[in-house]
């Protein structure tokens, strides 16, 4: 089941979350960044009155479901859940898609900034330790890593289980413009 839908694919990186619950008013609770393979279903500039712009892609990652993952643990598996195809709605829409801001060639490229994702979550979460006084910070820290760690083992399965995704050179605008990824950092 290679790229049997075309869509080029590339390395991106995927918030990984747990559905929130009563406690945080049913927000999902982000565990940690990781690098996955995704297709690309689109790709968007925006612009802005002062002059500058953006670009984000809609992608379609083939894991991300944490909460399956984790209860498959329970159970000493490593189930990642569902691999989720590319599909259309009524509307003849890709979905389910996430925005992303990068995409990225190589694992390595992603990988960089996946790491600085997860040290900036661990900052903040030691920043917010006067608000959770009843948790010392060696605690926090211990439980943020073991997140961490459940988040990249993840990591590591979803990659093994898209080895068959191969990753596409550039990405074709028409035919005369291509969108080189790797200068959008």
């Amino acid at each position: 089941m290679a790229n049997s839908n075309n869509f080029p694919i590339k390395y991106a990186v995927l918030k990984l979350k747990d559905n929130g619950g009563y406690y945080t008013y049913y927000e999902d609770i982000v565990r940690g960044y990781i690098v996955s393979k995704c297709w690309v279903v689109q790709s968007s500039i925006k612009y802005y009155a002062n002059g500058k712009n953006e670009i984000f892609h809609k992608v379609i990652f083939p894991y991300k479901d944490l909460d399956a993952f984790k209860i498959s643990l329970k159970y000493n598996e490593e189930y990642l859940g569902q691999r989720v195809i590319p599909s259309y709605d009524f509307n003849f829409n890709p979905y389910p898609t996430d925005i992303v801001s990068n995409l990225f060639n190589t694992y390595d490229e992603a990988k960089i900034m996946a790491d600085e994702l997860n040290e900036e979550m661990k900052r903040k979460l030691i920043l917010d330790m006067g608000l959770r006084f009843k948790k010392t910070l060696s605690e926090l820290e211990k439980e943020f890593k073991e997140q961490l760690n459940i988040c990249q083992l993840f990591e590591k399965l979803s990659l093994l289980n898209t080895e068959d995704m191969i990753i596409t050179d550039d990405i074709t605008l028409n035919e005369n413009q291509s969108l080189n990824l790797k200068k959008h950092r």
